[in-house]
């Protein structure tokens, strides 16, 4: 009996199978949703590589088990799935997958989908900003936003960015933009774990930007962390290591081109070193990075949850400056009944870094510059263990002795956290409390032995140290009302806010760390009185926000926010900026839906005004006196009651158009800024007895062009191939400065004129000084233009001479897939620009005893010789005079990221009972082409930002980066 049965099971599960196994051709056609045929729709049966691909007229044949399913899947519509169930048959039609225009962006106090934007605004997420070898997010975003310059302001571990949105909008006042990190409001993002970011979106003109009043002069840029799912617990870890070096180093005299120039400067050469010594080799090392992130996420009833926590290290080029940076963020929601859900994050962040000196003009060189300028007869040490230095000038120290013999640490702990409750009332209508805090705290120490250099023997040594805090916290109150009924869609928003700061700084030297009979004492015997700085503001705010659209064609939002500071008198405490928006989306019109090549095209239109109270300070109106160490006060401050807010108002065009089942998608944004009432420190005459005062004085103007192109070049099941590429033009200028101010002098070089002054008719950055023609063939000396042909060259014969403004800047980012490989380049570029290059008024003056540039090699010599560099005169900077011989073309194109990556395909996952398994390689400024000189063209011995950009001064320069990595998940 048993084997009768096994033998009729047997025989049911060999029909089954054959049943199973018998294939069955299947034919038909796929097309759109206007009834037009898809070529190149892939038609795959589920679970296996068997496929095939519709021809021109949307046909397809495949042969596939009778019970199968069928898979049909196109770029720009949405995937289909049809179970073949013995048919011979199946016609299908796709519908389009507006995927892109129906995400999610996250605006001002809410969200909408991206098809009903209204303003300009970018979004990125966090694919973009992954796998860079960057402690500061922003970094990573660089050449990927139009309308948004991201420039570093040096190569140096921990330095930070400057952001600069659609152009300067201010002199004094702050040109950056405001953060917002999961609601809770920022000056500052570089503190952040770039992998802990999910989105970033970026708010340009004033319409978007307006419901942030005050806070948005400058652009807004809203950041969202990353936030568990409620359907599984999911678990990552990413790391990465790598290196970097000096992508070029700088051509200086070798040891016996020194001695010859010494010599024909007057100075005595006996006795000068045998040494031969290449600093650039002792001072740019190679670099480290070091990355590992870890996270937890998931959910349980009602609620999500996401932990994360990494750690960052960064050891630059030129030791030992490092920065170890640690994090811990937190991510978190509940749903406590049906009407009120509790949401609370929290950051912390701590950096500790090691500095290295840069940036110090010349009159110690700082460590970048006199690893150019010291004079390769001497060695790292001398005779007797101290540190050596240049023999014909005290103080200036040898690189490595800048670098290594003061001990220069900071340490930073930031603290950002939220908690909120939600309350709805209705589906449709809801109120949401929050109550935020954002804490800065910064400890900075400096100590310099007093026996291991020149200047440390001067001063007996050094200490230097401060403490800095600032905390700020912010309460917000927001309802919000949406209402959808038929065609149309309506939300309202509005609310109040309270905001205030609290900040203090205490500083400490102390000098002369020599006892009477010569012993090292642990405390200096010099230590000078010092008082403490603190200072306060607040703001309270209100604000509102309208939204209206029909059948999605017909769009229209309008906010309003009215902001009181305290850094104004009673009679200008509050600004009142307001904005509206409307949108047309054409191809929704009857006349275009049979254009079949258009999937959507959308017309845009925004004014709106912001304002600004940044870069002042917390009582500038006042009259203000401060305490001296003796008990006593003095008047330093001159009261202005009537400062007020300065204003900017944008007006914006712009069209958003998708073609070729999004196969081509275009965005173009128009915009013209004005800026009145610029808040800036006024200079008064000598006689006053004040330098300056702070008013508001003059107006400023900004113009440009975004356009942004992506395309899906090729879409194959095995290979895809998209491009994006954006590209921006802003054309700044300073249109007044009042009846009182003819010009503002920026950039101070040492021993120098100020490069840079500020007036009206031209843009900030722009540079100022003596227009030079060369070397005069009889004397060696520079000629001057003589431009008021009064006969003596002086400083009335000044003029401009270049400007640091780009004429625009661009970005390409290519992404190919090949199977499971990726590969991913970008190319990031500035044009137009010019550079003041003051490290060669040092490199190239021949007027004492540092090294020079070999340039200076064929400097002038003899009479009637003809050539660009004067000759050689100690102790007289007459050559080397503020003046358009250092201004150079600044322009670069650079490869900024480029990254190989390998992800394990779903057999290997499913081995290894894992959700992702990515290896990849990564380059950092793989390759850059500039006609600069200097080492790096996109640095900033200033801010990059500010009236006082596009001036190299011995800075640290960006290194060239290659690491590998690898992001698993679980």
């Amino acid at each position: 009996m048993r084997k009768k049965f096994t033998l009729l099971m047997a025989c049911i599960l060999c029909a089954v199978s054959m049943a199973w196994a018998q294939n069955v051709t299947i034919k038909g056609l796929v097309k759109d949703q206007q009834g037009l045929p898809l070529p190149g729709v892939s038609v795959k049966v589920k679970g296996t590589n068997q496929g095939a691909s519709t021809a021109d007229n949307g046909s397809y044949t495949i042969s596939a088990p009778q019970n199968a399913v069928l898979e049909f899947s196109f770029i720009g519509f949405k995937t289909v799935e049809e179970t073949i169930n013995g048919r011979t048959s199946i016609n299908v039609t796709l519908s389009d997958d507006n995927q892109q225009l129906n995400e999610v962006v996250v605006i001002g106090y809410g969200t909408t989908v991206k098809k009903d934007l209204t303003t300009a605004v970018v979004s990125l997420s966090s694919k973009d900003i992954e796998n860079q070898p960057v402690t500061n997010p922003l970094q990573a975003i660089q050449g990927k936003a139009a309308g948004v310059q991201i420039t570093s302001q040096s190569g140096k571990p921990g330095s930070g960015v400057s952001v600069t949105i659609r152009g300067n909008t201010s002199i004094n006042a702050s040109n950056s933009p405001l953060y917002v990190i999961d609601g809770v409001t920022s000056r500052d993002a570089s503190f952040l774990n770039p992998t802990d970011i999910e989105s970033l979106t970026i708010l340009k003109d004033a319409s978007a930007a307006a419901i942030y009043g005050s806070s948005g002069a400058n652009g807004v840029i809203l950041i969202t962390t990353k936030k568990g799912s409620s359907d599984q617990i999911r678990a990552t870890f990413n790391a990465f290591t790598g290196f970097s070096n000096l992508w070029q180093k700088q051509d200086v005299l070798n040891r016996d081109q020194y001695i010859a120039l010494m010599g024909e400067l007057g100075y005595d050469t006996n006795g000068l070193g045998n040494e031969n010594t290449d600093w650039q080799d002792l001072t740019f090392g190679t670099g480290v990075q070091n990355s590992y992130q870890a996270s937890i996420s998931g959910g349980i009833k009602g609620g999500q949850y996401s932990l994360s926590t990494g750690y960052q290290q960064d050891k630059g080029v030129v030791a030992p400056a490092k920065l170890d940076k640690y994090t811990l963020h937190f991510n978190g929601s509940q749903n406590i009944t049906k009407w009120l859900k509790l949401t609370g994050n929290a950051a912390l962040t701590q950096s500790n870094s090691i500095d290295v000196s840069d940036n110090a003009n010349v009159a110690r060189g700082g460590t970048i510059l006199s690893a150019l300028t010291t004079p390769p007869t001497i060695g790292v040490y001398a005779a007797n263990g101290t540190y050596a230095f240049n023999p014909y000038k005290g103080g200036s120290e040898n690189p490595v002795a800048n670098a290594f013999a003061a001990k220069n640490n900071n340490r930073n702990f930031r603290f950002l956290g939220a908690f909120a409750a939600e309350v709805k009332f209705t589906p449709d209508f809801s109120f949401r409390s929050s109550i935020s805090t954002n804490n800065n705290d910064n400890r900075y120490s400096y100590f310099l032995d007093p026996y291991s250099t020149d200047y440390g023997r001067t001063q007996k040594g050094v200490r230097n140290a401060n403490f800095s805090t600032d905390h700020v916290w912010l309460n917000e109150n927001i309802l919000n009302y949406t209402k959808n009924w038929g065609k149309n869609a309506f939300t309202a928003t509005g609310g109040m806010t309270l905001q205030e700061s609290k900040y203090y700084y205490l500083g400490y030297n102390e000098q002369n760390f020599i006892g009477d009979n010569g012993q090292l004492l642990s405390r200096g015997t010099s230590i000078p009185v010092q008082l403490p700085t603190a200072s306060q503001w607040s703001k309270r705010s209100y604000l509102a926000r309208l939204t209206y659209s029909y059948d999605s064609k017909y769009l229209f939002s309008t906010n309003f926010r009215a902001d009181g500071s305290s850094r104004f008198g009673p009679e200008n405490k509050y600004g009142y900026f307001p904005s509206a928006s409307i949108g047309w989306r054409i191809s929704g019109e009857n006349f275009l839906k049979d254009v079949k090549a258009i999937n959507d095209l959308k017309l845009r239109a925004s004014w709106g005004k912001v304002g600004n109270d940044e870069g002042i300070g917390d009582y500038s109106y006042l009259e203000l006196y401060s305490p001296t160490t003796q008990g006593s006060y003095v008047f330093s401050q001159l009261p202005n009651p009537g400062l007020k807010w300065e204003e900017t108002t944008q007006t914006n065009i712009g069209l958003d158009l998708s073609m070729f089942n999004s196969r081509v998608v275009f965005t173009a944004d128009a915009y013209l800024k004005k800026t009145k009432d610029l808040l800036i420190n006024q200079p008064l005459p000598n006689s006053i007895g004040f330098g300056s005062i702070a008013s508001n004085v003059g107006d400023m103007e900004n113009k440009g062009l975004e356009f942004v192109l992506t395309t899906k070049n090729f879409v194959k099941d095995n290979f895809t191939w998209t491009t994006d590429i954006n590209f921006s033009l802003n054309r700044n200028k300073v249109t007044s400065l009042g009846d009182k101010v003819g010009s503002i002098n920026f950039g101070g070089i040492y021993e120098r004129d100020a490069a840079i002054r500020v007036v009206p008719g031209r843009p900030l950055g722009s540079f100022y000084g003596y227009v030079s023609n060369g070397v005069d063939p009889q004397t060696g000396n520079i000629v001057y233009q003589d431009l008021n042909n009064d006969g003596t060259i002086n400083a009335d014969d000044r003029t401009f001479i270049g400007s640091a403004q780009p004429k625009f800047t661009y970005g390409v980012n290519n992404t190919f897939t090949l199977g499971n490989f990726g590969l991913n380049f970008l190319f990031q570029g500035v044009q137009g620009n010019q550079m003041f290059n003051a490290s060669r008024m040092e490199l190239e003056g021949m007027n004492d005893s540092k090294n020079q540039s070999a340039v200076v090699l064929n400097r002038w010599t003899t009479p009637g010789q003809i050539t660009n560099v004067p000759r050689a005169i100690k102790d007289n900077t007459s050559n080397t005079l503020t003046s358009s011989r250092f201004v150079e073309d600044g322009s670069y194109l650079r490869l900024k990221t480029t990254t190989l990556s390998y992800n394990f395909g779903a057999a290997t996952l499913g081995k290894l009972k894992m959700s992702k398994v990515m290896i990849y390689a990564s380059a950092y400024n793989l390759l850059t082409f500039t006609d600069y000189t200097g080492f790096d063209p996109e640095v900033n011995v200033n801010s990059a930002n500010g009236p006082a950009m596009g001036i190299d001064y011995g800075t640290y320069p960006q290194s060239r980066t290659f690491l590998f990595g690898v992001n698993v998940g679980f």
